[in-house]
């Protein structure tokens, strides 16, 4: 038969790998070509009814997410003003997650930048099993979706009042880390790069809080800068021009809440005259490629971004078929990753 690609008994009761179930294995315990198990699954012509069956009900004896009934593509929804804003490295990571789970479990994808028209522009005809808003907290959006009971995850982001799924790092912790890293090197003088608008940076900055708390610090107003986003040009500028204002720096280390937000600092203490590390200390968030690679290696926060990309899929997922009322934030494990721009302070 065209459908079967050496099918064989063995096969058939194949024992799957320990761990997540994989297109792949549902394909080689029918005996088929993944090609065949995803059309399969996904409902594509030209597949006889006896293999479809056996590859569904495969599947589902496997317990395959991609063989729940209605779940063939996902939508990954971003704000189009958040990708112009930010460093994109990080979303294409945390995107690259997204796509290798989808794929893994047989599932579509589309992509939508969100401009400022709203909610009417991501109800395409074939409407999606489901949202993966990345990076994406706008409220008309969340309560679109809560309202309607469209399912949805928030990835790598944080909804205060658990309207819905959400999916992110363990931003207190990261910030925590961050911090407590610099008051070990001796700095009490922390100029903080914030923007407070997005929960999750709120999240990084109890995090240090708690961390300068238990040093003995008091924290200060006056140290902490709002940025209106989180980008390298917008902290550079910020940066070069407090030093400008106060002629000098009168901190002895920057902590930044993005690495992008890092490399801008960096740029203006080395314009400005200031040595990192020698002179100011700099701390970044992420750790995303290019962090290792600057001029001065980045100290940073790391973060697993393609495990939450990857986590957000699962739980959309779960979501879908269990159709459980009760909202859950996932946190992600971070590390502190030291490198060459954060060192002991002279004063």
């Amino acid at each position: 038969m065209a459908d079967i690609d050496a099918p064989s008994a063995a096969r058939e009761d194949v024992s799957v790998r320990s761990g997540r179930v994989t297109l792949r294995d549902i394909a080689e315990a029918v005996g088929v070509s993944v090609s065949t198990a995803s059309r399969a699954l996904n409902g594509a012509p030209g597949i006889s009814g006896d293999v479809r069956s056996r590859i569904q009900s495969t599947a589902e004896r496997l317990n395959y997410a991609g063989a729940l009934p209605g779940i063939t593509q996902l939508s990954v929804l971003t704000d189009l003003h958040l990708a112009e804003a930010d460093t994109g490295e990080f979303n294409q990571a945390v995107h690259r997650g997204i796509q290798r789970r989808a794929r893994e479990l047989g599932i579509s994808l589309t992509v939508t930048l969100i401009g400022p028209a709203g909610f009417a522009q991501i109800e395409p005809a074939g409407e999606p099993s489901g949202y993966l808003l990345l990076s994406m907290q706008r409220e008309d959006f969340v309560q679109t979706l809560h309202e309607r009971g469209i399912p949805a995850v928030i990835v790598n982001g944080r909804e205060p009042l658990m309207r819905l799924d959400a999916v992110a790092p363990a931003n207190g912790t990261g910030g925590y880390l961050s911090a407590h890293h610099l008051i070990e090197l001796g700095h009490t003088r922390i100029l903080t790069l914030a923007h407070s608008e997005r929960p999750t940076i709120r999240d990084r900055m109890r995090g240090t809080h708690r961390a300068m708390r238990e040093s003995g610090i008091r924290a200060d107003d006056d140290l902490v800068v709002e940025l209106e986003v989180l980008r390298t040009d917008v902290a550079y500028r910020a940066v070069k021009r407090r030093i400008e204002e106060r002629g000098g720096a009168d901190f002895t280390a920057v902590q930044c809440f993005n690495d992008a937000c890092a490399f801008g600092a960096i740029a203006a203490l080395a314009e400005t005259g200031l040595n990192v590390p020698g002179d100011v200390s700099v701390i970044g968030f992420d750790d995303i490629s290019t962090a290792a690679l600057n001029s001065v290696p980045l100290t940073t926060v790391r973060v697993e971004s393609e495990d939450i990309g990857a986590r957000s899929v699962n739980r959309l997922v779960e979501r879908i078929r269990l159709k459980d009322g009760l909202a859950t934030y996932t946190e992600t494990a971070v590390r502190l990753i030291v490198r060459d721009s954060t060192a002991p302070a002279l004063r």
